[in-house]
């Protein structure tokens, strides 16, 4: 489900607490024991805005922006082999699958280009968020990018891309992008191996603490 949208730009910080502050008065929350699992896209901005409002999630940076990133730095040549670097890395079970992709990955690009490799790196432990949750890869598929939502912003924009007049000084912006979110919400399906959600659920359960800590 589409559940809000902030009007505002990209990289503020104050734009995304807005969004969250706005979710949080609504009572979106993870279920009580739980973490809140997030995939962002590399923003300084979100990731600071979801911090303030739940602390110990859990954040996975979406690969798919993360390769586009470190692709940049590379020559032409070498795409095809750094995307199934990057295939293997998704694909990889569980954390010791993960770091033995990564860490396979990371000589690829110090072979290659420094600038990739700390490109890569920027990224630190949330490359590997989903993978130290230890659920089935099967959830891979769909948790370890943000196609999620990269996809009903392509088609909100189809429905939109006509629209040739927005009048600022009142809510048609809004209106619109509601609209064409809502649009885009009429397509979505049913996610993929959501049969292993359960999995995710009780990883996702905080950690009991010891007495006395």
């Amino acid at each position: 489900h589409i559940l809000d949208f902030e009007l505002g730009a990209t990289e503020s910080t104050e734009t995304a607490k807005g969004l969250l502050a706005r979710l949080a008065r609504r009572g979106f929350a993870p279920a009580d024991g739980g973490r809140l699992l997030v995939g962002l896209d590399g923003s300084a901005a979100l990731k600071s805005a979801v911090l303030s409002y739940w602390p110990d999630a859990v954040i996975q940076r979406c690969l798919v922006h993360k390769e586009r990133n470190v692709r940049r730095f590379l020559r032409r040549k070498d795409w095809k082999e750094l995307a199934g670097h990057f295939d293997r890395l998704r694909k990889a079970q569980g954390l010791v699958a993960g770091q033995e992709a990564l860490k396979e990955l990371e000589q690829f690009l110090k072979e290659r280009n420094q600038a990739a490799l700390e490109s890569l790196r920027e990224a630190g432990d949330e490359l590997l968020a989903l993978h130290r949750l230890e659920v089935p890869a099967t959830l891979h598929v769909s948790l370890l990018s943000t196609n999620l939502i990269e996809g009903p912003f392509r088609n909100m924009r189809r429905k939109l891309e006509r629209v040739s007049r927005w009048r600022a000084e009142t809510d048609q912006a809004s209106r619109w992008l509601a609209y064409g979110l809502l649009e885009a919400e009429r397509g979505f399906r049913r996610l993929r191996h959501a049969e292993d959600l359960g999995a995710l659920r009780l990883a996702l359960r905080r950690p009991q603490k010891a007495i006395g800590e």
